[in-house]
């Protein structure tokens, strides 16, 4: 079996041990102020000039980059233990939801970055 694959079934496929999600943005200022509010703290590395990330999971991680072509149509999920408190944790911030939904079983919180990128923060009940 090559390095870095696994079978499923009869099928190889890509192992992956860490997960990058990228945020495209106008502005890093802005883009950092939003993102540091919702995480309730400040990035933890310093990419370059136009990017900073924060670690969101053990192997996850998000990423804000000034990208003006694409600022406005990113896409992130996050699933988290209880929405109503974080809910209420996000609007001691000054993040309220723009819209709410139902989802299966589970409630999905949808908030906007400056730029418009949609962040869908999800509570599933187990």
């Amino acid at each position: 079996m090559e390095p870095g694959r696994r079978l499923i079934g009869s099928v190889r496929v890509m192992e992956v041990n860490v997960v990058f999600t990228g945020v495209p943005v106008t502005s890093l200022d802005g883009g950092r102020d939003f993102f540091e509010r919702l995480f309730g703290r400040p990035a933890d590395v310093e990419v370059a000039v136009d990017e900073v990330m924060w670690r969101v999971a053990e192997t996850a991680w998000l990423y804000v980059v000034v990208d003006v072509a694409r600022a406005g149509d990113g896409l992130v999920a996050l699933s988290v233990a209880d929405l109503d408190a974080t809910l209420d944790e996000l609007a001691r911030r000054g993040i309220r939801p723009d819209r709410m939904e139902e989802v299966g079983r589970g409630r999905k919180a949808i908030v906007l970055d400056p730029d418009g990128n949609t962040v869908a923060i999800i509570s599933v009940p187990s």
